[in-house]
């Protein structure tokens, strides 16, 4: 049993939630985790500098930087990896104050995407699966004949800051107690001041910001129960995905509208296109995921046993175009394709299946790095050529998970990329992409000039607090920078903490070392999604506060693909 202190969870919340999901392995946050008490007296112990209002974390104000992430069927999401002198503030609060914000956002009776602290899952706070929001409609027939699915518009980039604190104590006691003495309200500030001093949007992609909403989820909840009389197991919400019966004698539209003024009072929009009234008679998309799961080669891994897949995974994504099937299929056979008999085909059909579905890339990048660890065969040249073409595209697309995720491949595989032809990528002020291409350059693996122009104008103390803050200090740190000074660094009184540490944030070779360890993660993953799903289908509520140890079990491997 792990010991549950507020410094545990405050490690936890750093070395598990800093950087987004949606990012490789190669982005770490081991050594900001390891030094963080002494990382945080550092930080708190500068004095008040340029007329500040506040010494020490209280006067930091930065911005995140950015990268935007595919996803199925909708527009790329802009996702963030937050200042990390900004994320020392928020998950110390957070850390510190974790009893009592679970116990105010367990108060819904509805939250089918409740706070899990996980100590030895790959993220600090579990995320259930979407399967819990269906199950709970499925269970609805038996006793409704309408309900309501109504959703909040951007909710995450949307939440008001100041709306914290209303959702911990109470909006009218929060308007007449707005001193910093209130965690709330310090939450508020460390949340406005992680986004350049703005009062709207929390980032996403950190495990901070996915506790912060579903606290300020559960006092949705509370407010809509207050509007409208529900009973209970009458009504769900996964994440901001609200699912409530139509009883007898109510108007579904009378519910939409509740729902729209719950979510007013923490200043957020329902979502209209996706705000409607439907049929429980309607039939669940339930089986899909066994359908796909069928057809994956196990014992035959011939070409022909894969073409079957292929045909078989496209005729259930027919089916079901409005949901991932592809990426849940292709998640589940990651084994049978580094394990293929014949690859070469097999090499050109992945690749196609990501251009047309662009959510596919981790999955690619991960079986081609396995598949050269563990068999050599990939076929190199034609890599190069795909990734020559496809990232200067994506490049003036400004996809830059999507150029992430593949210049991985590139520094993982030593696969020689010309720097003309990566020449547009030198124009993205993108913290992670010029940090991955500045370590190509120096190990070789892009020839020719690179450009480093329009980065090297963040290094610089300003530039340690704008969104090129990763690239400014890591490349500085790591010795890649062609530039070998460090003044700006040593003299900023809150990064020279990190420096003098030599915390390290990039690790170019972590993750994707075998296939046996990926399988063991995601199997450990899927045990505990299938135990917490148990514990919602027992009485359709979740009373589970922890996953405190790992366990294995003999089912197949699947994968539950999540939106955040």
């Amino acid at each position: 049993m792990t010991a549950k202190t507020k410094t545990l969870r405050f490690k936890r919340l750093i070395s598990h939630g800093f950087f987004a999901p949606e990012l490789p392995p190669c982005f770490i946050s081991d050594d900001l985790a390891r030094y963080r008490e002494s990382l945080w007296k550092a930080v708190e112990s500068v004095p008040r500098l340029n007329n500040a209002r506040y010494p020490g974390a209280k006067q930091f104000i930065s911005e995140p930087a950015w990268f935007y992430f595919p996803r199925y069927g909708r527009d790329d999401r802009k996702h963030a990896v937050i200042n990390p002198i900004s994320y020392l503030a928020i998950s110390k609060v957070l850390a510190d104050n974790f009893v009592q914000l679970r116990s105010a956002s367990r108060s819904s009776r509805f939250s089918t995407s409740p706070l899990v602290f996980d100590w030895v899952g790959s993220r600090a706070v579990f995320r259930p699966s979407i399967d819990l929001r269906d199950d709970f409609r499925v269970n609805l027939a038996t006793r409704h004949e309408r309900y309501v699915a109504a959703d909040i518009r951007a909710f995450f980039h949307s939440v008001y800051t100041h709306s914290i604190p209303w959702a911990i104590y109470g909006k009218p006691w929060s308007k007449q107690n707005r001193q910093i003495s209130h965690y709330g309200n310090l939450l508020d500030l460390f949340c406005r001041n992680a986004q350049d001093g703005q009062t709207i949007g929390l980032p996403v992609g950190p495990d901070t910001s996915r506790l912060i909403g579903e606290v300020i989820a559960s006092a949705i909840d509370q407010k809509l129960s207050e509007i409208v009389q529900i009973e209970d197991l009458d009504a769900s919400r996964y994440i901001d995905d609200f699912t409530i019966a139509v009883a007898s004698g109510m108007s579904g539209d009378g519910v939409i509208a509740a729902v729209r003024q719950a979510a007013a009072f923490f200043e957020l929009e329902l979502n209209n296109d996706k705000s409607s009234v439907e049929l429980t008679s309607m039939r669940p998309s339930t089986g899909w995921k066994q359908a796909a799961m069928a057809c994956v080669p196990r014992k035959d891994r011939t070409t022909n046993s894969f073409l079957r897949f292929f045909y078989e995974v496209g005729r259930v994504c027919n089916d079901h175009p409005e949901l991932n099937v592809e990426k849940f299929a292709f998640q589940n056979a990651r084994s049978a394709f580094v394990n293929a008999d014949e690859w070469s085909a097999l090499q050109s059909h992945l690749i196609n299946a990501y251009r047309r579905n662009s959510t596919l890339v981790s999955l690619l990048v991960e079986v081609l790095v396995l598949r050269e660890t563990e068999h050599g065969d990939l076929d190199r040249a034609k890599l190069a050529g795909f990734l020559e073409r496809r990232l200067p595209e994506l490049a003036q697309e400004n996809r830059t998970g999507e150029i992430i995720w593949l210049l991985l491949l590139v520094i993982r595989l030593e696969l020689e990329l010309p720097s003309s032809r990566l020449a547009p990528l030198f124009q993205l002020e993108n913290s992670m992409v010029a940090l991955m291409l500045t370590y190509a350059a120096n190990q070789g693996i892009v020839s020719g000039a690179v450009d480093h122009s329009a980065w090297q104008q963040h290094l610089s103390g300003e530039g340690l607090k704008g969104p090129m803050w990763l690239y400014a200090y890591e490349t500085i740190r790591n010795g890649t920078n062609p530039s070998t000074d460090r003044t700006f660094i040593e003299q900023d009184p809150f990064f020279s903490a990190l420096l003098n540490r030599n915390i390290k944030f990039f690790d170019p070779e972590r993750g994707f070392t075998s296939m046996g360890s990926e399988l063991r993660i995601r199997k450990a993953e899927n045990t505990r999604a299938r135990i917490l799903r148990q514990d919602f289908l027992d009485d359709f509520g979740i009373d589970l506060l922890e996953f405190d140890e790992d366990v294995t079990d003999q089912e197949p491997d699947l994968d539950f693909d999540d939106e955040y």
